[in-house]
């Protein structure tokens, strides 16, 4: 499939310029302390040790569409996205206790099982300076990009957009642990904290940089914010029903961490009321078992909530399709972005 082609042609290009720049970072830290070099090294590995890169390619794809040239620097735009993708992943995983991310420790895990003698507190605060230092490094390549400065600028007030609402998101997904959370107001948590930094955030930022107008970004908006919530219940629905290898994360771990999801809360509104206490029980507990886990896709399914979500979107996706047959961007460009839709939706990790 060409469009996969392009996807693993970008990701190699994109891996590669992360490696280049954490090296060049690695020989910069040299002259200050080993202890920081052996923290941006760490910094390094994690940041290189997967991820469909996603972000990165709908930016260099975004700049493409607009008839952009500058393919080295919007490289740079592309790969500040990843680095702002892993700062918060740093950070989301001390706020949900996870231990493992794409398949190997969660940040905070690297220095807690490390022999520095660094107890859980101390190992959660040296990850969160490390996406500290990630945030400043993602706008450190915007500045070192050939862009002009009033691009540069606007790329980066679209930046900083992504990373306030990103995180007025994780804000709201925080709270609804606690609470009793509707349809809607899941759906307003993705599209803070997923739809506007995974899919629309890159697509604006590639679009500023090839010099699109606002016309073309909201058609760029209309297509990427249903999308965005479709990809999330897509994640939701992997993160539960997955395969762990795959997902290089315990299939268990949202409802280890109390998430309420739309399978989640889908499932309570239509069971019965044991299936519901049941549900409840296992929701938030540390303790909950591979059996649990087994019992409550179980539940999930028999109440109709895996098919509710999966029909919900596919739906979203047919929405952001519809958009792009609105717009004018070139016929190419739409077949790309179709096809990107159907992978997200079709993917299993």
């Amino acid at each position: 499939m060409e469009t996969i082609d392009k996807l693993n042609n970008y990701k190699e290009k994109i891996n590669t310029k992360i490696k280049d720049f954490f090296d060049s970072e690695i020989e910069i830290s040299k002259k200050k302390d080993g202890k920081i070099t052996e923290l941006i090294e760490h910094i390094k590995e994690f940041n290189l040790r997967g991820g469909k890169r996603i972000r990165a390619v709908l930016a260099l794809v975004s700049y493409e569409l607009f008839d952009g040239k500058d393919f080295n620097s919007i490289l740079d735009i592309a790969v500040s996205v990843e680095l702002m993708q892993s700062f918060f992943l740093i950070h989301d995983d001390i706020i949900d206790n996870d231990s493992f991310r794409r398949g190997g420790p969660t940040f905070h895990k690297i220095y807690e099982n490390s022999n520095e003698n660094l107890g859980q507190r101390e190992s959660e605060g040296i990850a969160i300076v490390a996406g500290d230092i990630l945030e400043s490094l993602s706008k450190k390549m915007i500045l070192q990009s050939c862009f002009n400065e009033q691009i540069k600028i606007k790329i980066l007030e679209k930046f900083n957009e992504i990373i306030e609402n990103t995180c007025y998101g994780e804000f709201l997904d925080i709270l609804s642990s606690k609470q009793n959370p509707n349809e809607d107001d899941i759906i307003k948590i993705h599209e803070f904290k997923t739809a506007k930094y995974t899919i629309e955030g890159p697509l604006h930022l590639g679009a500023i940089a090839a010099g699109a107008d606002e016309n073309e970004m909201r058609i760029l908006s209309d297509y990427a914010i249903p999308l965005g919530i479709a990809f999330q219940i897509k994640d939701d629905v992997l993160g539960f029903f997955g395969d762990e290898e795959k997902l290089g994360k315990s299939a268990g771990s949202d409802v280890k961490e109390g998430k309420k999801t739309l399978l989640i809360i889908k499932a309570i509104e239509n069971s019965s009321q044991d299936d519901k206490e049941f549900i409840n029980k296992c929701l938030g507990n540390k303790n909950v078992t591979k059996r649990d886990i087994s019992k409550l896709r179980e539940i999930v399914k028999k109440s109709g909530s895996l098919d509710y979500s999966e029909k919900l979107a596919e739906k979203l996706v047919s929405e952001a399709k519809k958009a792009l047959e609105k717009s004018n961007i070139k016929k190419e460009g739409k077949i790309f972005l179709i096809d990107i839709a159907d992978f997200m939706i079709k993917r299993d990790c």
